[in-house]
């Protein structure tokens, strides 16, 4: 099935990004200064520590639920923020982090993010700065230069392909994060055939973001929470709309563009 499949994409977010602002406690105003944060992400605005801990970030949510990692992220900074001193981390380390309660224990994940910290400082050395390492790849406006970028972040340990989209959305790249929520709503949207294809999930989300005129990571995070279930209080949300279980249907604004009602 083609992404040029005739939905009004324009239509279609706008209807999205109502029903959300409808289901939010929050008023517009409030609405408009949580979601609207994530119009301006820039990665030459981050610093390279800054950086590091967006990829720590995606790495922990990599496969997890989105509120059990939200939770705990303010003690897994505590540890493995700052890259110069992760680098620098050994076997103790890890049994301290291992053995906080507030931090979540997942070993392998632990060790990728050291093993992340010490590549992150050998690009520094290399290249002066992450922000030179990735506009060294050519011009980033182009799709067949932020695939090769993808395919080379994805060097760092627990970056494969779905979590390398994500740490680029999150650095302000124009580019969609393939998740299993994103895949599920746009299945059902018709607008995928397999919700495991990523590749056409990135187009879609490509055409949508041109269609709306919008940077990608606002649409992102309306889909996102249209689709995510659990307690999101500063967005106003106990559940979304498109939830994979027990989807809600009759507060949903775009059934009418929904071809596969309730299938998960």
């Amino acid at each position: 099935m083609s992404c040029s499949k005739a939905i009004d994409f324009k239509d279609l977010f706008w209807k999205l990004e109502s029903t959300l602002r409808k289901q939010s406690s929050l008023s517009n105003e409030d609405f408009d200064r949580h979601f609207g944060r994530f119009k301006n992400f820039n990665y030459k605005n981050d610093t390279d520590e800054e950086l590091y801990w967006k990829m720590v970030q995606v790495i922990f949510y990599a496969d997890m639920t989105a509120g059990t990692v939200t939770a705990r992220l303010p003690a897994i900074k505590k540890y493995l923020h700052n890259y110069s001193s992760v680098k620098e981390y050994g076997e103790s380390n890890i049994k301290q982090m291992m053995s906080d309660k507030d931090v979540i224990g997942n070993e392998r994940k632990i060790r990728a993010c050291i093993k992340n910290a010490k590549m992150f400082d050998e690009i520094l050395k290399n290249y002066g700065s992450f922000t030179n390492y990735v506009e060294s790849f050519g011009d980033l406006n182009k799709e067949e230069t932020l695939e090769v970028l993808k395919k080379d972040l994805m060097k760092f340990k627990f970056l494969k392909e779905r979590a390398a989209y994500h740490f680029m959305l999150d650095m302000g790249l124009n580019v969609w994060k393939p998740d299993r929520v994103i895949c599920r709503i746009l299945y059902r949207l018709g607008l995928i055939d397999d919700k495991d294809d990523i590749e056409k999930t990135v187009k879609v989300g490509r055409e949508i973001a041109i269609k709306v005129g919008l940077p990608i990571r606002y649409i992102d995070i309306i889909f996102v929470k249209y689709g995510q279930r659990g307690v999101e209080e500063p967005f106003g949300l106990d559940d979304g709309i498109c939830l994979e279980k027990n989807p809600r249907c009759h507060l949903c604004g775009v059934t009418e563009y929904c071809i596969r009602r309730a299938a998960s």
